[in-house]
């Protein structure tokens, strides 16, 4: 596993209008995966399909970094307590907001098609949160249920570091790295996808954690609508964020 944290994507010439647009939909067609996808989000912010996923979604290419900096308490084992997901209006400060419509269909097939990676079922959740200091979206997605293997969920997400070149000049690097969970416990996980063209480079990452009775992640996608103030979110970027959702989201289950 990569263990050194990548640095801001910066691009040295500016990108032509749209292409990050683009870029992101070469992301989402090119890998999709379990819980968010940085494909887009669901219209609602309650709960979502009745195909349950729980999986963390794209990342942000290449070497991840260690996503488990700084925020809360490192402990990768299995808590002791029983965990339940909820969508709070506003979590971490971020309020909840409305995508696009098709940043919302994109992600509810996307979603579906992962849902059966980690095979799961229980009671989805989600919500769709707005960062407006960054200009991104925060997607929340996950599933409360009972007798998961937080270890073995991890694992389903873990991969080594894997670079596609199409020979056109663009390049795809997929990678993953352990993250903090927090002081809930659990395992976590970011997943990352790096999308590098001849002038532009974005990052897309989903930040996941189980617990024997949760399962959920978080992924960062900006916006298009030129506000955004970054091009992508790596690893680093996404897991102090998942924490502080976290934090908020899940709850001492009744």
């Amino acid at each position: 596993m990569a263990s050194s944290v990548p640095k801001r994507v910066r691009v040295s010439s500016a990108p032509r209008p749209g292409r990050p647009t683009v870029a992101l939909a070469v992301v989402c067609a090119l890998l999709g995966l379990p819980l968010v996808s940085a494909c887009g989000p669901s219209a609602d912010s309650s709960n979502g399909p009745a195909a349950p996923t729980a999986r963390s979604g794209p990342s942000d290419g290449g070497t991840h970094g260690n996503s488990g900096d700084n925020g809360n308490n490192g402990n990768s084992g299995n808590n002791s307590s029983s965990w339940a997901l909820s969508a709070p209006q506003v979590a971490a400060g971020y309020p909840q907001g409305q995508p696009p419509a098709d940043m919302v269909r994109r992600f509810n097939d996307d979603t579906r098609k992962n849902a059966a990676r980690l095979d799961v079922s229980g009671t989805p959740v989600r919500a769709y949160y707005d960062d407006r200091a960054d200009g991104a979206w925060i997607f929340y997605t996950g599933v409360t249920g009972s007798g998961f293997e937080p270890d073995h969920l991890h694992d389903i997400l873990n991969q080594l570091p894997a670079v596609h070149d199409d020979g056109a000049g663009d390049r795809t690097t997929t990678s993953a790295i352990d993250a903090k969970p927090g002081p809930h416990g659990g395992r976590a996980i970011c997943n990352t996808v790096l999308l590098q063209t001849d002038m532009l480079a974005t990052a897309v990452s989903t930040c996941s954690w189980f617990t024997p009775t949760t399962a959920a992640g978080v992924t960062l996608i900006t916006k298009a609508d030129g506000t955004s103030t970054k091009l992508g979110f790596t690893a680093a970027d996404v897991a102090p964020i998942m924490r502080a959702i976290r934090a908020e989201v899940e709850i001492p289950r009744q």
